[in-house]
């Protein structure tokens, strides 16, 4: 889980969220560690893919590209959009920002969405 992943925004297809890089978020030179960039990506996109078809995929490719670093103790905002979602592929595209609107990273993933649907479990 990422607890410190906050949902601000969600319309069929597309979710907006925002996340302040902790000091155990970083790596060695102070700044959000790429592994984390990439499980944002793979989130935050499966949610915006979920939220446009209600239904769950596998992970067959994701692609990123590391841009500028987000200092530890900054705001970032991750937006995520499904662009296409058939029978059997999903596609998605994410975006990270930093606080004064520059790009971070970014980041497409793609879903093999010939799974039966999964039923959540929202219980806690």
């Amino acid at each position: 889980t990422m607890p410190h992943l906050k949902l601000m925004e969600a319309t069929s297809g597309t979710v907006k969220f925002r996340m302040m890089v902790e000091k155990g978020d970083g790596n060695v030179f102070g700044t959000m560690h790429g592994g984390l960039g990439a499980s944002l990506v793979d989130v935050c996109s499966s949610v915006a893919i979920l939220s446009k078809c209600e239904r769950w995929g596998i992970s067959t490719d994701m692609q990123i590209s590391y841009l500028k670093g987000a200092p530890v103790g900054q705001e970032i905002d991750i937006v995520a959009k499904c662009d296409r979602a058939g029978k059997t592929l999903a596609f998605s595209s994410c975006f990270i920002y930093n606080e004064k609107g520059d790009l971070l990273l970014k980041g497409q993933h793609t879903k093999f969405m010939g799974t039966p649907h999964v039923q959540l479990d929202t219980s806690e």
